[in-house]
């Protein structure tokens, strides 16, 4: 799902709210309503390369614990783990290329997970959700550790112990033992996790080297598709057709609204001030700065909205009514301009990134026959 967001003069990011008001995503992110689906969003995601180990490759204790509640399995894991499954230690779950993923390793990710649970029983469902993830997580860190070997990517034995003292120091206050007691409940050695923890920093160290993106190679896309940075400024009347909490008014509340609208069109069209008019009648946050929503890009508003606006000249208001899930816009195209590359520098950089991410993860999920075996 894209969002409806919008950006003002001075690249302040802004959002409709559930009833249609512009809020300030800085102070209000959480609030974000998420609108329809558009590519040209999805083009956009953010992605930095400095927190790629949150896609990639964690450390040991960051995967066991993955959408689990630290806390509640620190207090009551020790009592009672609710959830339990035994794996066949020789049963290949997984293969990447020769490398087979067998119950036995599954069954060291797993057994924490269900710690954690404490006395909370994990459907079937859930477990196999659980599974499928954690199988994912280990067959793409095993195909780039692989890649990163071939290409002759090593990392240090201090940056192996260092990872080791930060995963271990996560461990012991997420689980609430020393780091032999954790050792000791899940049967495994500091060996055994210095080793995975080695794959993970090499996958990682693999992956920031061949998806960097240099400025330079931003500003070269930047110039070469300078369309995709064009955006509009427009400002717009808005007219609610919900109520307080969001609910959608009746056919016959919304019939007078529409009429309401209409007036205030006409009054738009026959020449009174839109910044007054807005101030006046908009229902909108944004009233207050006579309805003025910044500048945009397609596929940053909802369709019809958007449609209107870029169909405008600078300073001519669009000819009828537009409605939305909000309500009725009475729309103003006030002006239009490239965003400058400074200004999408850093966005563009992380897209690039994820771009190349995206390409290099599905080739090498093909040159090594990734399977996860139901």
């Amino acid at each position: 799902m894209s969002e409806d967001k919008m950006t003002d003069n001075n690249k302040g990011k802004k959002t409709i709210d559930k009833n249609g008001e512009v809020i300030d995503n800085k102070k209000k992110q959480q609030d974000r309503i998420k609108l329809e689906d558009k590519s040209s969003i999805k083009k956009m995601k953010k992605f930095k390369l400095n927190n790629i180990t949150k896609i990639v490759a964690v450390a040991l204790v960051g995967i066991i614990c993955l959408g689990v509640g630290f806390s509640y399995g620190k207090s009551v894991g020790r009592e009672l783990p609710a959830t339990a499954k035994k794996y066949s230690a020789n049963k290949v779950f997984a293969t990447v290329g020769d490398v087979s993923i067998t119950g036995k390793e599954l069954q060291y990710r797993m057994d924490p997970l269900f710690y954690l649970q404490g006395k909370s029983k994990l459907t079937g469902e859930e477990i196999s959700a659980y599974e499928y993830s954690m199988l994912d997580y280990m067959t793409t860190t095993e195909m780039l550790y692989l890649e990163a070997k071939s290409n002759n990517i090593e990392v240090t034995e201090d940056e192996i112990d260092e990872e080791y003292e930060t995963t271990m120091s996560s461990i012991t206050q997420s689980f609430g033992m020393t780091e032999d007691e954790y050792l000791k409940e899940f049967g495994l050695t500091k060996d055994y996790i210095k080793k995975d923890l080695e794959k993970e920093l090499i996958a990682v160290k693999y992956m920031g080297e061949v998806t960097d993106v240099s400025e330079e190679e931003a500003k070269n896309y930047y110039d070469k598709n300078k369309d995709e940075f064009f955006e509009v400024r427009g400002s717009h009347i808005l007219i609610k057709t919900t109520d307080d909490e969001g609910n959608e008014l009746s056919d016959d509340e919304k019939a007078k609204r529409k009429e309401k609208a209409e007036e205030i069109l006409k009054k738009a069209k026959a020449g009174e001030d839109f910044d007054t008019l807005a101030e006046e009648y908009s229902e909108d946050t944004s009233a207050t700065n006579g309805g003025d929503l910044g500048f945009f890009k397609k596929g940053d508003m909802v369709e019809s909205f958007e449609n209107a606006v870029f169909s405008l000249d600078n300073n001519q208001i669009y000819d009828e009514i537009v409605e939305t899930d909000y309500g009725y816009h009475i729309i103003k195209k006030t002006g239009e301009q490239y965003a400058s590359f400074e200004d999408e520098k850093e966005d563009l950089i992380s897209q690039l990134s994820y771009n190349k991410q995206n390409t290099l993860l599905d080739d090498l999920e093909a040159k090594y026959e990734i399977e996860i075996k139901e």
